[in-house]
């Protein structure tokens, strides 16, 4: 199916109104949320992926769990990937002194040749945070400068290949496991969609949106409901946290059945960071970072 840029453009732009009125998030990581996410968008218009089957994993073997394509075998195309890095660099130098001082330092490097974009890129694919975290001993004024840069220039180029892929999953098979079935990496965030409530969780990875069992832990498989159990908070309607106690992690889900709101999964995550300060207060974790590298 096509890419629909007007019908998300439109439901972004509602969500970002939403966001925006979140006094726990700075003003200035709003603007830049906000800036970032319409560039993405654009971009992600843009992206025209197909996907050679002959390269996917066996399906049999990827319904047992295995992914149909790993993270660091996903196609990256450098010269969209730096065009989007430079039009988001431009966005980060104009806004926060902090940030756009790590900038500095950060392209500074690149001219000096001490820090290579494309091996940022490909531990990015690999999933190598350390490497990141390492880097951000450079920039202690914004440390996850360089992870935020990375993710966000390649998120739509991600997302598109998440999606061809997922276009070869067989129609008359479901699956039954809480990871990506695409690149096999832990879900995001949840949201429950439709009158009978199906889960949905969103890939932390390519951004991939994918049908999950309700009653699992999709960090462990755990189905004991004795072991999984569910709170709220009152100043976030709409919003629930799913937590494991047989693995102690949790996961945010989504419920706008009942408002008339909209839902981005990598803006629902940021619109309801005091449930992550709750669960994690509770001594439960999660074991992804944000879409936005932090």
């Amino acid at each position: 199916m096509p890419f629909d840029y007007d019908k998300a453009s439109k439901v972004l732009e509602k969500k970002l109104d939403s966001l925006s009125r979140k006094t726990v998030l700075p003003a200035s990581l709003l603007s830049l949320v906000a800036a970032t996410s319409r560039v993405q968008l654009a971009a992600r218009a843009k992206e025209d992926v197909t996907v050679d089957p002959a390269v996917l994993a066996d399906v049999e073997r990827n319904l047992r769990g295995a992914p149909r394509l790993p993270r660091d075998a996903f196609p990256v195309d450098m010269d969209r990937f730096e065009a989007l890095l430079a039009e988001i660099s431009g966005l980060v130098r104009q806004g926060d002194g902090h940030l756009a001082e790590a900038l500095a330092v950060l392209e500074a490097d690149r001219a000096a040749g001490t820090l290579d974009m494309a091996k940022a890129v490909g531990r990015h694919l690999a999933g190598d945070d350390a490497f990141f975290a390492a880097y951000g001993e450079r920039t202690p004024g914004a440390p996850r400068l360089l992870a935020f840069l990375v993710q966000a220039a390649l998120a739509p180029r991600l997302a598109a290949v998440g999606e061809a892929v997922m276009a070869h999953f067989p129609k008359d098979r479901s699956w039954a496991f809480g990871h990506c079935p695409v690149c096999a990496s832990p879900p995001l965030i949840g949201r429950l969609v439709g009158k009978e409530g199906a889960r949905h969780l969103t890939c932390s990875f390519c951004q991939l949106e994918y049908r999950a069992k309700r009653l699992m832990c999709p960090h462990c498989g755990e189905e004991d409901t004795k072991q999984l159990e569910t709170f709220t908070a009152a100043e976030e309607p709409g919003y629930l946290v799913n937590v494991c106690l047989r693995c102690k992690n949790y996961i945010k889900t989504v419920d706008f059945r009942e408002f008339d709101r909209p839902s981005v999964p990598v803006l629902d995550d940021l619109e309801s960071l005091t449930l992550d300060m709750a669960a994690r207060g509770q001594g439960y974790n999660r074991p992804v970072l944000s879409a936005w590298g932090f």
